[in-house]
């Protein structure tokens, strides 16, 4: 039989974005409705962070300057569980986007124009609507 159900802690979220603006925008964003989140200014640490942080969902810039997005989808599927969701988040046209995600075998994306509400709404429905305030 198996052990009781884990209770859900504070989802982490790891950011991949070159662009300091962003990253930041995130992070608060994020952080006022109770995630805790790590930020990655580029590739440099990814595997080790993932490992540490065990991350609930992982948001990939598409166009960073060390590594394409997309291959770090392919890297991070190999180091996190199945449960971890890697969402693409770009200014991109959404056509671009879902082009990309179907592309590189990540969960969906979200578009960098997608701010405030929204982007925590867009965050919670890819984490199976778990939102840490409720």
């Amino acid at each position: 039989m198996a052990g009781p159900a884990r209770i859900p802690t504070t989802p982490v979220v790891v950011v991949v974005d070159d662009s300091e603006i962003a990253r930041e925008a995130v992070k608060d964003t994020l952080e006022s409705s109770g995630y805790e989140v790590v930020t990655l200014e580029s590739a440099f640490g990814f595997i080790r962070t993932l490992r540490e942080k065990s991350p609930a969902l992982i948001l990939l810039d598409v166009g960073l300057a060390s590594m394409n997005g997309t291959k770090l989808v392919q890297l991070a599927r190999q180091h996190v569980g199945p449960g971890t969701r890697i969402v693409l988040y770009s200014g991109r046209s959404p056509e671009e986007l879902a082009s990309d995600a179907r592309g590189s075998g990540a969960d969906g994306f979200i578009s960098k124009s997608t701010t405030g509400r929204a982007f925590v709404l867009a965050v919670q429905g890819y984490l199976g609507g778990f939102h840490p305030s409720g």
